[in-house]
């Protein structure tokens, strides 16, 4: 899964204390250049995944009257929120996180499939 490699790469690059310190910095400075490569971030993730969406749209396997663009900027944002609480708590392991990233998603893929 996807978001399964986006959660387990991000902590190869910086632990979790390092991810809340620039979490604090790009809420803290939105403008600065941290700030905005850390939002640029965000939204190239985002990209990906509505990208994934409208081809699966394409191929058949998510109903074409679903709003594409819009399901991947809930699929990231639930993603990313849930990532926000599993870097705040130090004792969180990955397995629970992708399983939480799981359990919620498969709510969504089965009102989505076709």
């Amino acid at each position: 899964m996807v978001l399964g490699i986006y959660v387990e790469h991000s902590l190869h690059c910086l632990s979790k204390e390092m991810w809340r310190q620039a979490m604090a910095i790009s809420t803290q400075l939105p403008d600065s250049p941290f700030g905005q490569a850390y939002t640029g971030l965000d939204r190239a993730l985002t990209e990906q995944i509505r990208a994934l969406i409208a081809r699966l749209q394409e191929i058949g396997l998510v109903r074409a009257d679903i709003d594409g663009p819009a399901l991947g900027e809930l699929i990231f944002n639930n993603m990313n929120m849930m990532f926000i609480e599993f870097v705040k708590r130090d004792e969180a392991k990955i397995p629970e996180l992708r399983a939480a990233i799981r359990r919620q998603n498969r709510i969504l893929v089965t009102a989505i499939g076709v």
